[in-house]
């Protein structure tokens, strides 16, 4: 007695078409998404240089306040202050007042 053969399937590969189809699928896929991430890279690199411009202007702001402190914390400025508000004077100074109106 002969066994029964069963009939095999053959396996046709995929066609060209369809595997170009997918390729081209996959192709454009990518192409969307690397330029989705140079939009993005675009606008944070000009959110940096915005920032960047910002800490620039922030440290001058910076300076100007260290020299305003160092003129408030300088013998001249106190004597000036002693002079026209308190109403102070030096040691062996004569301080002269006009009371003469014009």
């Amino acid at each position: 007695m002969k066994k029964a053969v069963k009939p095999t399937k053959k396996r046709r590969p995929f066609d060209k078409t369809v595997v170009l189809f997918f390729m081209i699928l996959f192709f454009i896929a990518v192409s969307i998404g690397i330029g989705s991430q140079l939009n993005l890279y675009g606008q944070y690199k000009k959110e940096a240089e915005a920032v960047l411009i910002q800490i620039q202007e922030e440290q001058e702001k910076n300076a100007e306040y260290i020299r305003e402190k160092e003129y408030y914390n300088s013998d001249a400025y106190i004597e000036k202050v002693a002079r026209q508000q308190l109403g102070l004077v030096m040691p062996n100074e004569v301080l002269y007042v006009n009371n003469a109106k014009n």
